[in-house]
């Protein structure tokens, strides 16, 4: 069994961290030697310490940290790595520079878009690193996939298409919830959303959304399930201000059980002006959910009026239609929600992920 590198370059929750942390605990179970870098203390680091994986912490701040990368090196040499697994963008470029100078095969992966977005800075010397590096790449999405193939990264038969993978032994949940009772809920419609606040996310749409059914007279109450800083909360709270909407909106921040907080909801919403392959949405799928959704990315994963209800446009009239839809037809929420239980179970758990990317460091 190989010595493996897992990098990524950031320190929060979120989908892409959840991966890095599943082929890092997956990898140390089938025996390889898995060593973890990351870039400083955070939730990666508390959940890599619980999963008691071997990590080391260096600093990558800067467009081009030539001592990270002097330090990645010495890194791999030092610790006879044979194979380099990448996340994201910052890592990638990193993973592939010092696997080129050190002869050490890179799978690269890419989660979303916004990886291999125009906006860099030396956009052009990245890639050149990229086609340098990588040894394998894969995409989370058949979309990116497409956009990949047209980068010219690796020889075709090297870019794969893994979808992420979720523990389906999570869902849906059977413990004891209590968490609409905590919120004093019970007995309300309950909306709700998984992910960081972050731009893409576009939760003002959301909150737009939930004006527009307390207009219509349904005084639904929505909650995200996110962390975010004052920045980018301020968007919000202008809104909750607004529209006083202070008593139906409910910012739980990091939510440790995820399982339990979807089993709390009513509907699940996905506000995103663009996805890759949100771990959230088949978190959802898996629970058995009725999901509403925008047009960003998320008709790879579910299809509308099959498992899922899409908007044709970015448009908070539209996601309330579609949640009145589902309110006012409980046979049509109830055949959505099994549809996609029953999709998450067949194309996206944790072991077919897991099996397709060890394959990827045995054919290496």
């Amino acid at each position: 069994m190989p010595n493996i590198l897992h990098i990524i370059d950031t320190t929060g929750p979120g989908g892409a961290e959840t991966v890095f942390l599943a082929l890092a605990e997956a990898t140390k179970a089938k025996g390889f030697r898995t060593l973890a870098l990351i870039r400083g203390p955070g939730w990666v680091e508390s959940q890599l310490r619980g999963q008691k994986i071997d990590y080391r912490i260096m600093d990558c701040k800067g467009s081009f940290n030539l001592s990270y990368l002097l330090s990645l090196v010495r890194l791999i040499k030092a610790e006879k790595i044979q194979v380099i697994q990448t996340h994201l963008f910052g890592s990638t470029i990193y993973g592939c520079m010092a696997g080129f100078i050190t002869r050490t095969p890179v799978v690269c992966t890419f989660h979303g878009m916004v990886d291999i977005g125009d906006n860099e800075r030396f956009m052009v010397l990245k890639r050149a690193a990229i086609r340098l590096g990588a040894k394998r790449i894969v995409a989370v999405t058949d979309k990116l996939h497409q956009k990949l193939q047209k980068l010219n990264f690796v020889k075709e038969a090297d870019l794969g298409v893994i979808y992420n993978g979720i523990d389906l032994s999570y869902y849906p949940y059977s413990g004891i919830n209590n968490l609409r009772a905590t919120l004093g809920l019970e007995g309300e419609f309950v909306i709700g959303s998984l992910g960081n606040i972050r731009k893409p996310k576009n939760y003002p749409l959301a909150i737009e959304t939930i004006r527009e059914l307390h207009q219509r007279g349904i005084k639904a109450h929505y909650i995200i399930a996110g962390q975010g800083n004052e920045a980018q909360m301020a968007p919000i709270v202008r809104l909750l201000e607004q529209y006083d909407l202070k008593s139906y909106i409910h910012l739980l921040g990091f939510v440790e059980n995820v399982p339990e907080f979807l089993a709390s909801l009513d509907i699940f919403l996905m506000s995103s002006s663009s996805e890759g392959h949100p771990l959230a949405l088949t978190q959802a799928m898996a629970t058995g959910l009725a999901i509403v959704s925008t047009p960003s990315g998320v008709e790879e994963i579910v299809t509308h009026n099959g498992d899922a209800l899409i908007t044709a446009t970015h448009d908070a009239a539209e996601l309330a239609n579609d949640m009145l839809k589902i309110m006012g037809d409980k046979v049509l929420g109830s055949q959505l929600a099994k549809n996609a239980q029953m999709k998450a179970k067949s194309s996206y758990s944790l072991a077919a992920m897991l099996e397709q990317y060890t394959y990827f460091y045995d054919s290496i």
